[in-house]
């Protein structure tokens, strides 16, 4: 072979060497690109439409949380990690949070407790409260029931109605001056009155007489209230 044949030769191997070398190492083929997947829009959806969107999306379901909610119903979508719209890769795990609903809570029995005080323990405790006054022998202002009845599982915010004692009935004690003693015990005891401590004074126009009393005629009273009576007492004179 020609001697510049041969030396063309091999500074050709050289060269196409060289190249290759470069563009092995130096300069690579860049890589399939990666296959990515937008993160659909899962919030508002009941959980087993949000999941089966997931799986046909190319993605697959992450870690599932759950959280009370006193609006979102019961096994919705409330949210999602990662946010829609961005994209993904595909078979990439998507965090979903399912609403549990409402919390529930027992009613707690404050019967007999003053109602102020009841109220600003339901309160307190996220239920919502009214109020009813009915007459009752218990002192007035407090529990003498509710509704719904204590121990009741309630969602919250829940409606508790209290219903508050206002106390026994009254009605104007009557005027007894003028009665012997016996009629006014027999009129009393008709009332639901009764009849306390005997006064006896000296009289000379009421004796054996009611000449004054306690509480006073036409004082508001109720059934059971006592009632003194003054009772005229004949004059011994010397």
């Amino acid at each position: 072979m020609h001697p510049g044949i041969a030396a063309l030769a091999v500074a050709g191997a050289g060269l196409g060497l060289g190249y290759l070398v470069a563009v092995t190492l130096m300069f690579p083929v860049p890589d399939t690109p990666v296959e990515v997947q937008v993160v659909p829009d899962l919030r508002g959806q009941p959980v087993a439409l949000a999941l089966s969107e997931l799986a046909d999306s190319g993605l697959v379901v992450g870690r599932v949380d759950s959280l009370r909610h006193p609006l979102v119903p019961v096994g919705t979508v409330m949210g999602q990690s990662p946010l829609p719209g961005p994209t993904a890769l595909v078979h990439a795990p998507v965090r979903v949070t399912v609403s549990s609903g409402r919390e529930v809570r027992a009613v707690p029995d404050l019967t007999r407790l003053d109602g102020t005080r009841a109220a600003e323990l339901l309160g307190a405790g996220g239920f919502l409260v009214e109020v009813d006054t009915v007459e009752s022998t218990v002192a007035a202002g407090r529990v003498l029931s509710m509704d719904p009845a204590p121990g009741t599982e309630v969602p919250l915010p829940g409606s508790i109605r209290l219903a508050l004692s206002r106390g026994p009935p009254t009605f104007l004690m009557p005027d007894l001056a003028g009665m012997t003693q016996g009629e006014a015990f027999a009129l009393l005891r008709a009332l639901g009155l009764v009849m306390g401590e005997v006064d006896r004074r000296y009289s000379l126009l009421n004796v054996r007489l009611i000449f004054g009393q306690y509480p006073e005629p036409q004082e508001p009273v109720t059934e059971g209230t006592q009632v003194r009576l003054i009772v005229g007492r004949e004059v011994a004179w010397q």
